[in-house]
């Protein structure tokens, strides 16, 4: 999404480079990129094949524009500053940071391929160097039926934020989503009995604003079967465990003959300083 601009050695974003202030090269290697800009496509740099960099790889058009929609939100708000897209720091470069509300904040739109691995890596880097990070996924129809099966980095991201799942929606707008499991019947030999569902009931919280509804929060690292969350400084919202009203309210009329669901109770967060 940015580049060099060689004739000034200045950091530009694709969507308000020109083409005749070629040359561009990218950050991250140094190598003359191509801007690409167009009715159907996001503004963005293209390596020259064949491409070894590793900047910029595995974002899909849906992953550049919410980067531009949430960095042109954020820029003109009073509580923002110094906001900037893929700020270079070195192990990490977030895709988009800011101080708000005074707070050194690292915005990560979730891409499907990032391994488990990787994110705990750099959300360990951010603790490290003093940001605060809040990883995004793009909210999607899917998480509106009844049941819904997180993907491996939503299950990681259900543990490290408290029992909740950040989905970016348009401009500033969060969707918080909780995930309460589900218990289904199997058919035994002898009896039936009950086994813990891949699927989730998805609840929501409240809409919330990434500048106005959110604040800093430090966690202890905690680990347990395939998820292992290092010590870390989240960026979250405000709002109570809504999720645990909504699954007792709901807990009747979601059973079925051969279904019902369970709930475990959130866990305790710890503000910041």
């Amino acid at each position: 999404m940015t580049a060099i601009r060689q004739l000034d050695g200045r950091k530009v974003g694709a969507w308000e480079a020109e083409r005749d202030e070629r040359p561009f090269c990218c950050p991250g290697c140094s190598e003359v990129v191509t801007l690409r800009r167009g009715g159907l496509i996001a503004p963005h740099f293209a390596h020259k094949p064949p491409v070894t960099c590793e900047y910029g790889t595995g974002e899909s058009e849906e992953h550049r524009r919410c980067k531009i929609a949430i960095y042109e939100a954020l820029l003109p708000h009073t509580l923002v500053r110094k906001c900037e897209m893929e700020r270079d720091l070195g192990a990490v470069r977030p895709d988009v940071s800011a101080y708000i509300n005074n707070v050194p904040v690292a915005i990560e739109v979730q891409a499907s391929n990032l391994t488990l691995e990787k994110i705990r890596r750099r959300t360990e880097e951010y603790a490290r160097r003093g940001i605060y990070v809040l990883w995004l996924p793009i909210y999607k129809e899917s998480l509106k039926a009844e049941l819904y099966a997180p993907r491996p980095f939503e299950r990681w991201l259900h543990e490290a934020y408290f029992g909740r799942v950040y989905y970016w929606v348009e401009g500033l707008r969060i969707q918080p989503v909780h995930f309460r499991d589900y218990l289904t019947r199997v058919r035994g030999r002898t009896k039936d009995y009950e086994k813990l569902s891949n699927r989730k009931v998805p609840i929501d919280g409240e809409p919330c604003s990434l500048v106005e509804d959110f604040m800093p929060v430090e966690r202890d690292a905690w680990a347990r079967d395939f998820i292992r969350i290092p010590q870390a400084k989240l960026f979250i919202d405000k709002q109570p465990g809504w999720y645990e009203d909504a699954a007792l309210r709901s807990l009747h009329a979601r059973r079925t003959s051969a279904q019902r669901g369970a709930w475990s109770p959130a866990r305790r967060q710890r503000r910041a300083g």
